[in-house]
C-alpha cells in the first residue's frame, strides 16, 4: 500500500469515527424523551406537554444529563422546565440563565416569557432584549411574541426603536416557520392586527 493510499484510508477512518461520534452525541437522551417541549426547534424528541410529563422522573433524567455534560444547553433548558413546573422557580431560573448564556434559543425565549408573564421578577425590557436575541437566532415564537407585546405597548419604555420593517421581519419569522396547527390562527390574527394598527395611523 502506497503512502498516499495509507493517508487516504487513515483520513477516511478518522472521518468515520468523527461522524459516528457526532451521531452518538446527537441521539436523544432520556432527558430529551421525558422533558422536550413540542415547540422547541432544537428538541431531539417529539416533546411532551406539561400534563403528559412525569416531572420527578424527568427531573432525575435531566439532572443526570446535565451532570454528564454541564455545557449541554438543551438539557439545562429542559431541567429548568421541569423544575419550574414543580415550583422550584429559583433553581429553574439558574438553569435557564445558564442555557441562555450558552445560546440555546428556546431557553432565551422562555426566560423572556417568564420575566413578562411568569414567576420571574417582572422586567419587560429584559424580556424585549431576550426576544430580540432569540429572534435573531431564528426562534419563530420569539418573533410572534415580540410583535404582539410591542403592539400591546409593553415595551414602550424600553427604547427599542423597532421600525415597521423590524416588526414585519419578526412576524415573517413566525409566519414562515410555524405550522398552521402550531399557530392555531394566532399568527394570522396578529398579521391582521399589525396591518390594522398601521391603517389607523394613516
Amino acid at each position: 500500500m502506497t503512502r498516499s493510499i495509507r493517508h487516504v484510508c487513515r483520513f477516511g477512518m478518522v472521518a468515520a469515527a468523527l461522524i459516528a461520534g457526532s451521531a452518538v452525541r446527537a441521539a436523544p437522551t432520556l432527558c430529551d424523551r421525558m422533558a422536550s417541549h413540542p415547540s422547541d426547534p432544537g428538541r431531539k424528541a417529539t416533546g411532551l406537554e406539561r400534563s403528559e410529563m412525569n416531572l420527578p422522573a424527568a427531573e432525575a433524567a435531566c439532572r443526570d444529563a446535565v451532570a454528564a455534560d454541564p455545557r449541554n444547553a438543551r438539557a439545562r433548558y429542559q431541567l429548568g422546565r421541569v423544575l419550574y413546573y414543580q415550583d422550584k422557580v429559583e433553581e429553574s431560573l439558574e438553569h435557564l440563565e445558564r442555557a441562555s448564556d450558552i445560546g440555546y434559543p428556546q431557553a432565551i425565549f422562555v426566560l423572556g416569557l417568564l420575566h413578562v408573564d411568569g414567576k420571574a421578577p417582572r422586567d419587560a425590557c429584559k424580556t424585549a432584549r431576550l426576544w430580540l436575541r432569540s429572534a435573531g437566532l431564528d426562534h419563530p415564537w420569539s418573533g410572534y411574541y415580540l410583535v404582539a407585546n410591542a403592539l400591546d405597548g409593553r415595551f414602550d419604555e424600553c427604547e427599542l426603536d423597532l421600525t415597521p420593517a423590524d416588526l414585519d421581519r419578526h412576524l415573517e419569522l413566525a409566519r414562515e416557520n410555524l405550522t398552521v396547527s402550531a399557530s392555531a390562527g394566532r399568527v394570522e390574527a396578529l398579521t391582521e392586527r399589525l396591518a390594522a394598527s398601521r391603517r389607523s395611523v394613516r
